[in-house]
């Protein structure tokens, strides 16, 4: 969890500023025991019946392919959600799941809807994967790959076919020469507002001003999005990395905005 002090230098500088510069702000300190790490099936391949929720083997040739670079094998194009979930029910997507609470919580929550998450990090995908099939229950709205949301969004899902796009707690990437490795930019917001249909939303939360700032700006660049109108917390089940901030009393930017209807 990252912990600012309060400080006159730090409460001067604008959210634009610490965008533009693309450096955290001053004085942050990383506890290394308020995260505690990750126990549990990390380094296992989930293989056979027990990988159910892991699409890799199918999208990509095998369980062991995923990543940032990864494509759709076409034999299995055009990609059809109702036939993995076996239901036609309203789509949801989760950008980054990490550690998959809120994925888990949301599907728990609301079993009339579909989820999938799409994380670009191995071990949380394999990991979840273990935890989802040892929770042996027969809710499986659940569906998870490893890859990067941004190279297989549009050629997994149908214009409009998405009710809700989930953004939480994304990377910062500070340094100057990671920016361009942040989630949300304009190009991406229209991509999303090309995957939602009318009247779904965008949900987002970050314990990063600037960079809840930055991804309001990339949304409402678009005009098929209306303005970010915030949410109240218990609006949506917290992330594994929100039950930390709050523990620790930092703020945290919850907001969304909501596709609009195309022009008749």
């Amino acid at each position: 969890m990252y912990r600012e002090p309060r400080s006159e230098n730090t409460e001067s500088r604008s959210l634009l500023e610490w965008s533009v510069l693309a450096i955290p702000p001053p004085l942050i300190v990383f506890d290394h025991d308020a995260m505690p790490r990750i126990r549990g099936h990390l380094a296992v391949l989930p293989e056979g019946p027990e990988a159910w929720a892991l699409l890799n083997k199918t999208l990509f040739g095998s369980n062991e392919t995923g990543g940032h670079s990864v494509a759709v094998q076409s034999e299995v194009l055009p990609w059809d959600w109702s036939s993995v979930f076996g239901r036609t029910a309203p789509l949801h997507l989760e950008i980054g799941f990490n550690r998959g609470r809120f994925l888990r919580a949301m599907a728990a929550k609301h079993p009339e809807r579909d989820f999938v998450g799409i994380e670009i990090r191995r071990r949380f995908c394999w990991r979840l994967a273990h935890i989802l099939n040892a929770e042996d229950t027969e809710r499986r709205n659940i569906r998870i790959i490893w890859a990067d949301a941004k190279n297989i969004s549009p050629v997994l899902f149908e214009a409009g076919s998405l009710e809700g796009i989930y953004v939480t707690f994304p990377d910062p990437w500070w340094k100057k020469r990671h920016v361009k490795r942040r989630l949300v930019d304009t190009a991406f917001a229209a991509s999303m507002a090309s995957l939602l249909g009318p009247g779904g939303r965008v949900w987002v939360k970050s314990d990063v001003p600037a960079i809840a700032e930055e991804i309001a700006q990339s949304l409402i660049a678009d005009a098929r999005f209306g303005e970010p109108i915030p949410f109240a917390a218990d609006e949506l089940p917290f992330t594994h990395r929100e039950v930390n901030c709050v523990a620790a009393g930092l703020p945290i930017e919850r907001f969304s905005v909501t596709r609009r209807a195309d022009p008749v």
